[in-house]
């Protein structure tokens, strides 16, 4: 039986697997072609948003359904050989990124793989791998969390509402997290100190 679907159900589903599992598993059992979805206005498919939120579930149901491994979905999945196998064959892919352009290194932050770290950033992506404490507090990656902020990771990188590691461990409560991002000042500065605006705090 050929499975399809219409590009506006492909869209609702891209959505449904940022964050709902339950009816990704559903939709995936009457429709299995919806694993290879993509929206093609946002450059981002099914396994793609998956994979920038860090749901290995929602990733597991689409590969099984036939998606196609997308190097940023590995790194999320915390596959070395997948990863480690695609930069040795070429050592650019470590600046690369997954839907809506997001780092590579973000993604292998949210699999807490501190080898995976290491890999990237030996093939030179430090900078991407500085940027990446968010992937880790998102998923409560604590040593790897500690990891980056001896890397020099930076605090200054923001949810896209706005808040800082430390912030989004506190909203989650995470409470090791936050208190080892405490200890390591990862409190976002305001924004005139940050050079952000000329103006300095109201009185």
């Amino acid at each position: 039986m050929a499975y399809t679907f219409t590009q506006e159900e492909g869209n609702q589903f891209i959505l449904e697997c940022h964050h709902d599992a339950a009816a990704v598993g559903r939709k995936l059992a009457s429709n299995p072609a919806l694993a290879q979805a993509v929206n093609p206005v946002l450059g981002e498919s099914a396994l793609g948003a998956a994979g920038h939120m860090g749901r290995a579930d929602i990733a597991e149901l689409l590969l099984t359904s036939g998606a196609k491994l997308e190097l940023a979905a590995a790194a999320m999945l915390g596959r070395r050989d997948v990863v480690r196998e695609a930069l040795d064959k070429d050592p650019k892919l470590a600046h690369s990124g997954g839907a809506h352009n997001i780092p590579l290194a973000f993604h292998a932050a949210l699999s807490g793989e501190i080898e995976l770290m290491q890999m990237l950033w030996d093939a030179g992506a430090q900078a991407e791998v500085k940027h990446a404490l968010l992937g880790a507090v998102m998923k409560n990656r604590l040593p790897l969390a500690a990891w980056l902020l001896e890397h020099g990771a930076s605090k200054e990188v923001e949810t896209y509402d706005g808040k800082s590691p430390l912030e989004l461990a506190e909203q989650m409560k995470f409470s090791e997290m936050a208190e080892l991002l405490d200890r390591n000042q990862g409190r976002k500065l305001p924004a005139y100190i940050r050079g952000i605006g000329t103006a300095g705090p109201k009185s």
